[in-house]
């Protein structure tokens, strides 16, 4: 048996929500998003595929969107492998200026095994870390200086903690028109989305480096996130050199329930440098 591939049209309703996703001023389409739209699309094509289960996931290439775009025509692009494991990516054409052809960008792709990985959760009452002499940072600096979106994306919604062995905070999943529905079995996007700041947070403060996620390695759903519900993260950073970093993120409720698993969560700075963290955040030396 050999690999089929095929490429799907993608209409994708640029809802004025996404203009506070932002990066150097300009909006981006989420990647946890962009996941779930390649979901769908699978999920569509395929109905056997069980989508609560993903590894390999690679953020390539900004999707930007202008101000003034109803809608985002893409692609995705659905391999099926010889072994029962699907490979998606999420594609759209860019007419080359001054030239009579089109190139293709991909902008994340997303693997969907046929066996599901096994991963080991944590919970976040037992982080020992939790206990220690942490720096508590509230939702108003870390949106105004540390990840500076608009109103829809900051959901980190009450005084985060921080230790050089991880962070701890409390999310909150808004209800917002467009996005309700696009949950499914995925979740609401702006939970995990969240748990990102918080990583981005710890980068800024232990490494010296604004990092953003460019790929998750292994993402297993539990149970879906909803619009309106109250969550805890907790994202241990497992590798910290100079040009990535790389966290365990593990996803609750209130009652220590686990929602979801984002393993293997790599991060580095994409601006070349541009981007830097205020000096207030950045640990000094012996300091945690």
């Amino acid at each position: 048996m050999t690999n089929e591939t095929v490429r799907l049209p993608v209409s994708i309703a640029a809802f004025p929500y996404l203009q506070d996703h932002r990066f150097e001023g300009y909006a981006v389409y989420p990647a946890v998003e962009a996941m779930q739209t390649v979901a769908r699309t699978v999920k569509e094509f395929r109905p056997e595929t069980d989508i609560t289960a993903t590894t390999d996931a690679a953020f390539d290439k900004f999707l930007f969107i202008p101000p003034d775009l109803k809608k985002i025509d893409a692609l995705c692009s659905i391999t099926l492998l010889a072994n029962g494991d699907i490979t998606a990516v999420l594609q759209t054409k860019t007419r080359v200026k001054k030239a009579a052809f089109t190139r293709i960008k991909e902008h994340v792709t997303v693997h969907y095994p046929r066996m599901k990985p096994k991963a080991t959760a944590y919970r976040p009452d037992s982080l020992s870390f939790g206990k220690k002499n942490c720096l508590e940072i509230l939702p108003g600096p870390i949106y105004q200086e540390l990840v500076p979106f608009g109103p829809s994306y900051q959901n980190i919604s009450e005084k985060l903690i921080i230790h050089q062995d991880g962070v701890i905070a409390k999310l909150q999943a808004p209800i917002i028109s467009g996005a309700i529905e696009k949950t499914g079995q995925l979740g609401s996007p702006f939970v995990l989305d969240a748990a990102f700041h918080t990583a981005c947070v710890w980068g800024q403060r232990y490494s010296g480096v604004v990092a953003f996620p460019v790929g998750i390695e292994k993402r297993i759903i539990i149970k879906p996130t909803r619009p309106g519900g109250a969550y805890i993260s907790a994202a241990i950073p497992v590798q910290t050199n100079s040009d990535r970093l790389v966290f365990d993120i593990c996803i609750y409720d209130d009652d220590n329930s686990l929602y979801e698993m984002a393993l293997g969560v790599h991060l580095r700075d994409v601006s070349a440098g541009r981007l830097k963290p205020p000096s207030w955040i950045i640990a000094s030396p012996g300091k945690l």
